[in-house]
């Protein structure tokens, strides 16, 4: 027994000796981060609603570049993830460009010819191309999720949809934080 006992207490003093601290160059650099500036959000759909993915954000005009990344449909990689568009085809561009705070979204289809999702996935890219982070502001009364880049107003940006042949009467609609189209106030109103 007093051999055993000679042996772990032999064994127990083999092992690393504490060494401190030593130094180790710089930290690491690099991972998943990117400068969103460099980005463009896009909404497509899932079974549960809108899921906004990234795109690169080419130089020019950023608000027709989501648009037509919308446009362009979900990679391979998204729909192997179960990402859709609900957007049927189009005959012609969906123009979209900011105006007085506001953007306007020139489509090519009625608004009633579309599910309502397909409806938020345009508003919500809309909103996201123009620099707003879709629920970063709630209705009237509340105080603000998270800051937004609308304007410096402290409102979620109003995309006026216009459908084909309107000049005048939009749709004035925002994207709220679940990702959905809802009604927003009408120029002029408060």
């Amino acid at each position: 027994m007093v051999a055993v006992l000679v042996a772990v207490a032999a064994l127990a003093g083999c092992g690393i000796a504490d060494t401190g601290v030593l130094p180790a160059g710089e930290p690491a650099r690099g991972g998943l981060t990117t400068d969103s500036s460099s980005l463009l959000r896009v909404y497509f759909v899932t079974p549960e609603g809108t899921w906004p993915v990234s795109r690169p954000a080419p130089a020019g005009d950023r608000l027709q570049h989501a648009m037509d990344a919308l446009l362009a449909g979900p990679t391979a990689a998204e729909r192997g993830r179960g990402l859709v568009t609900e957007l049927p085809p189009a005959s012609r561009r969906v123009r979209a460009r900011t105006a007085g705070g506001r953007v306007e979204l020139r489509l090519p289809w009625l608004v009633r010819d579309l599910r309502p999702v397909a409806v938020s996935q345009l508003v919500c890219t809309a909103a996201a191309g123009a620099g707003d982070t879709p629920g970063a502001a709630t209705d009237a009364g509340d105080a603000p999720t998270a800051p937004t880049a609308a304007a410096g107003t402290g409102d979620a940006t109003v995309i006026e949809v216009f459908e084909p042949g309107m000049t005048d009467h939009p749709w004035p609609v925002r994207c709220d934080a679940s990702g959905s189209a809802v009604p927003a106030a009408p120029a002029g109103s408060s």
